[in-house]
């Protein structure tokens, strides 16, 4: 692996679980453990059990859960035992998470995504898609998307306010 030549002074915009906007997040009033190994960038629900709802696990399948308990926000703060690997975008099990409950926040869709449409999560595994509505294997999230891109590219998703913020492309 070479060694590191240049430092920025900025975030890289444009990866999933950053924020679009600095310092404009609400975030469960407890940081909830990783109940498996988890993705940043996308949703995570509430461990329910026997009808029995626990906000201090998540995970990325919805199970008996109804509704997200929010999204997982990038933060260094996670190990990575491989330090000969590439790194990677995911939560050990066991860690706290960071999840926020509102905000602006890079994702990155299965669909194309266009200004105004639903953010949905998936029921098996939290990633996102967006559309009209949500319908078998999704869940509306109450986010909207902010910024236009096909499937697979950087968008930003919010909550804040339901008006498109970019014209479409």
């Amino acid at each position: 692996m070479p060694l590191q030549k240049v430092v920025n002074r900025y975030l890289a915009p444009g990866v999933p679980g950053a924020k679009a906007t600095p310092d404009q997040s609400v975030y469960t009033p407890l940081n909830p453990l990783a109940a498996v190994e988890l993705p940043v960038g996308g949703f995570v629900f509430p461990v329910v059990s026997g009808g029995v709802t626990d906000n201090t696990q998540a995970t990325n399948a919805a199970g008996e859960a109804t509704a997200v308990l929010g999204f997982v926000e990038r933060v260094i703060n996670y190990v990575s035992f491989d330090l000969s690997g590439e790194g990677g975008l995911n939560v050990p099990a066991g860690s706290a998470l960071t999840v926020a409950v509102r905000g602006d926040y890079w994702a990155v869709s299965s669909t194309a995504a266009t200004v105004g449409q639903k953010v949905l999560a998936s029921k098996t595994d939290g990633s996102i898609s967006t559309g009209d509505a949500a319908g078998g294997d999704t869940v509306d999230t109450g986010w909207v998307v902010k910024t236009p891109g096909e499937a697979g590219e950087p968008i930003i998703i919010s909550n804040w306010n339901p008006l498109a913020a970019a014209p479409a492309a």
